[in-house]
């Protein structure tokens, strides 16, 4: 009697886990849950004082770190599509944005304002690339600021 018992908990045992590992791979499936993108877009922004209002970098004008930079999806209506990215001390940082299935999308590049700063340069910058063409090349976006005082 004590082996068919045996049997018959093994059996259940088996099964359920039989269902489970169905359930789960097919949810896996459905949501795609940690899957890799099929692309990636990079590129660096740097954040400065611009001194001198002219929107250009001079050996002169100091770098400013801690400014948080976002990218948006104005093609896809998608918000914060970067990895967080705040510049470092020397007001350089690395943009990275991972591209389910390779789609088509046109990125929006802009920087919180500073208190008691204003932008001297564009605002917001729009990024319309081909991918598959410019897979080697990485640009920098430039956010000049100057102090209101």
């Amino acid at each position: 009697m004590s082996k068919l018992i045996e049997f018959f908990f093994g059996s259940i045992l088996i099964t359920v886990s039989s269902v489970a590992l169905i359930f789960f791979s097919t949810l896996h499936y459905i949501l795609r849950v940690g899957s890799v993108a099929d692309c990636a877009w990079h590129g660096s922004a740097k954040a400065w004082i611009d001194s001198n209002r002219d929107g250009l970098v001079n050996n002169d004008e100091a770098p400013l770190g801690n400014i948080t930079i976002h990218i948006d999806d104005v093609q896809n209506n998608f918000v914060d599509v970067g990895w967080p990215a705040i510049t470092d001390r020397y007001g350089d940082v690395q943009l990275n944005v991972s591209i389910p299935s390779c789609s088509n999308s046109v990125f929006e590049i802009y920087a919180d304002l500073p208190d008691g700063f204003r932008v001297t340069t564009r605002p917001r910058i729009e990024v319309d690339r081909d991918f598959w063409g410019n897979l080697g090349t990485e640009n920098i976006y430039y956010f000049g600021f100057i102090s209101d005082k």
